[in-house]
């Protein structure tokens, strides 16, 4: 075995021509490299001093001898240290479960994976629909009907029913290696400053979302199904990638940052993109890392998300913000809060220039969408800390009756409110972000803050009664009507204005009279008008559509004007949150009567009168007609 000193500028283990190049940054003054076998058998330890010292960077470079099976870690003033770039980690492999005399060491180099091709999909946001879930919970319950329940195998399985139901993009919760548990004294060391995501002792059983320290470039071991095998158990998440984007799914990673550098933040990023092809990041971290991630060539084409993005840097259009803005106005809006009206017609147009919005009325943090419409007070008694943690402020009703409930009329209340929600997240512009399970009702049994609860509370119940089947048919239908209407998720923001002269401006708002919306503090209802003209898809004098979307969130029935069409069109009814379209009531196509409490959609096809062809008669060569 060679030994050299090795290059400082690539941090972790790789290989580095015929030999292995391994590089750590350390303030101590030597480090001990060890090297396992590929049966974790000690097989050479090398101390590094200050000759293999540039800065704070130790690194030695080792050829002579193949360690493409082999494992290694450090030694770092006599404790045990795992290296933050380790691309895998063993005895992980069981969820909140520590292995007694438990060795945390990781693969020197990764098996080489046929990608067959693939690269990531790019699909623009305007375009996307994304569905956020957790790893474990989504697939780990008995009502999964998987067979790889809580790993990436599980969500392979789950595909076919993605697809049907007209997703674009999956969101992972952490999914790299976190510390559920406190297995590692280096990462519970380190002090935080991150606020409700502190990276703190954990002191409950289990780290349920993965929001703590960890090491970021190893997928999690306890989400495979085979990382107990002591083989390459990267593999099983470079299939989940590789099935998703062959099916036209792609796959965003969340990742939460506590002190880790900028540098270290953005080559994290970069190994992910490149190793693993994922298609973006959301990104927890500081306003440096952010900014670097936005500004590199290498992610250009990486969808970049975060809590808030200002536009600084100018119009980078593979940023995107969390909009948490819209689910507070929409469940203000839906539950029927005074002085909402006007906050929400501004946000459903809301469409920035600088960035993306990514729009949800749930998300892990809270209630479920079934919960957010049956409890006001949150239920957070599971969690062991006397119902103190959480957000009390939920801006949610339970529609008469706090928690489940058999009475027929909050039943079908409560069925109708999670539409009414559906259709405003669908209907805006934006990204739409729907948390999975929403769409057949999951419910956490009132608990708006699971974040230490790995069981059937947390995790998504796969409801199969007929009430779960409506709204899963129902959440099908949104989804592809927005899909099929280019109008209602442009790129860039309507103007409402008749900039083709066609009679109709892009997007108008109506109220009691055509044309004209009052938002008066106690106004809760109103008409939303969408020209299909200018959605750059139709053909120039071919015909359009007039989309009207009429939301009432008042406890009264209420009429909306339409706008008036001409000879020999009509309105008529696509949609409504109401199960069998008896909430809406178009007269004389001049208004609709609106029940409480109810949205719906209204359409017209506008004909183009096309130019008549002129007769043309033909002459023969000798001169006859």
């Amino acid at each position: 075995m060679d030994i050299s000193k090795g290059n400082v500028t690539r941090l972790g283990s790789n290989r580095d021509g015929k030999g292995y190049n391994f590089a750590l940054a350390s303030e101590s003054g030597e480090v001990t490299l060890h090297i396992y076998d590929s049966g974790l058998k000690l097989k050479n330890s090398l101390v590094m001093d200050q000759a293999y010292k540039t800065g704070n960077v130790f690194a030695c470079r080792i050829s002579g001898v193949s360690l493409e099976k082999a494992y290694y870690s450090y030694e770092i003033n006599g404790t045990h240290y795992v290296d933050p770039y380790a691309k895998t980690i063993t005895d992980c492999e069981q969820f909140g479960i520590e292995k007694k005399d438990a060795l945390y060491v990781s693969r020197v180099v990764l098996d080489d994976y046929d990608w067959e091709g693939d690269s990531p999909l790019n699909i623009a946001y305007e375009d996307c629909v994304f569905y956020k879930m957790h790893v474990r919970g989504y697939t780990k319950s008995k009502s999964s009907g998987v067979r790889a329940k809580g790993t990436f195998a599980g969500i392979i399985e789950k595909i076919p029913y993605m697809k049907s139901l007209g997703i674009t993009t999956v969101e992972l919760m952490p999914a790299y290696e976190f510390d559920e548990l406190g297995r590692f004294a280096q990462l519970q060391e380190k002090e935080t400053s991150q606020g409700i995501y502190a990276s703190i002792p954990i002191k409950t059983p289990v780290n349920y979302w993965g929001y703590v320290s960890g090491f970021h470039f190893a997928p999690k071991a306890a989400y495979t199904k085979i990382a107990a095998k002591k083989s390459d158990y990267t593999a099983e998440f470079k299939d989940l990638v590789k099935t998703l984007h062959k099916n036209g799914l792609e796959v965003v990673m969340e990742m939460f940052f506590d002190r880790e550098t900028p540098d270290m933040v953005l080559d994290c990023i970069r190994y992910w993109v490149t190793q693993y092809h994922i298609d973006g990041v959301h990104l927890y971290g500081s306003t440096v890392s952010l900014e670097m991630a936005a500004a590199d060539p290498v992610l250009s084409h990486t969808k970049i998300i975060t809590v808030y993005w200002d536009g600084a840097m100018g119009s980078i259009k593979h940023m995107a913000n969390y909009n948490d803005g819209f689910l507070k106005t929409v469940r203000c809006f839906l539950k029927g809060d005074e002085n909402q009206l006007a906050d929400y017609v501004r946000l459903c147009r809301d469409n920035p220039a600088q960035s993306a919005n990514i729009n949800y009325i749930t998300n892990h943090n809270g209630f479920t969408l079934a919960d957010m419409v049956s409890y006001e007070r949150k239920h957070n008694e599971a969690n062991g800390e006397n119902n103190r943690d959480g957000d009390n402020f939920n801006y949610t009703w339970n529609c008469g009756e706090e928690g489940s409930s058999r009475k027929k009329r909050i039943v079908t209340l409560r069925r109708r409110q999670v539409k009414n929600a559906l259709m405003m997240l669908m209907f805006s512009a934006g990204t739409p972000l729907i948390m999975a399970g929403d769409e057949f009702e999951n419910s956490q049994e009132g608990n708006n803050n699971p974040y230490c609860v790995d069981s059937e509370v947390s995790w998504v119940n796969w409801k199969n009664n007929n009430s779960a089947k409506e709204l899963l048919g129902f959440v099908k239908q949104l989804i592809a009507y927005r899909k099929s209407n280019k109008i209602l998720h442009m790129p860039e923001r309507l103007i409402a204005s008749d900039s083709v002269s066609c009679g109709y401006p892009d997007v108008s708002y109506h109220g009691s009279n055509a044309w004209y919306n009052a938002c008066e503090n106690f106004d809760r209802h109103v008409g939303i008008m969408y020209c299909s003209n200018y959605d750059k898809e139709t053909i120039a004098g071919e015909d359009y559509k007039l989309i009207y979307i009429a939301y009432n969130m008042h406890w009264e029935q209420h009429e909306l004007a339409l706008p008036k069409l001409p000879l020999g069109c009509e309105w008529n009814v696509v949609m409504c949150s109401d199960k069998e379209l008896t909430a809406v009531n178009i007269k004389d196509d001049k208004t609709v009567l609106i029940t409480p409490r109810s949205a719906a959609v209204i359409e017209a096809v506008i004909k183009t009168e096309k130019p008549k062809r002129k007769s043309v008669k033909k002459v023969s060569k000798n001169g006859t007609k």
